[in-house]
């Protein structure tokens, strides 16, 4: 899960600096050097939002996905088909050791 969402806020991040790139080489500079800084700051926070809050979107649709209890049931499935499998073995070996 925390892999997950490290690989959604990466990407969303990234999506935020290259867009960031194109409203920096689109955009005539308008405000003086002194004021840049409020603005870029202003700017990260915008971003920093947004990212969070779409990543709490993303976060949101795949637990509504149930992706864990999915995982969950075919575990407990695979367990109960190993373990019924591994007895017939068992039984199989200890037959074939133990003829009668």
């Amino acid at each position: 899960m925390k892999l997950i969402t490290v690989a959604v806020l990466l990407a969303v991040f990234c999506y935020g600096v290259e867009s960031f790139r194109l409203q920096k080489r689109d955009a005539e500079p308008t405000a003086p050097p002194s004021a840049w800084g409020n603005v870029v700051t202003d700017t990260l926070w915008d971003y920093w939002g947004k990212g969070t809050a779409l990543a709490s979107g993303w976060i949101e649709d795949v637990k509504s996905w149930k992706v864990d209890e999915k995982v969950r049931n075919l575990y407990t499935e695979s367990a109960t088909a190993i373990e019924t499998y591994t007895g017939i073995l068992k039984d199989q070996i200890y037959h074939s050791w133990n003829q009668q």
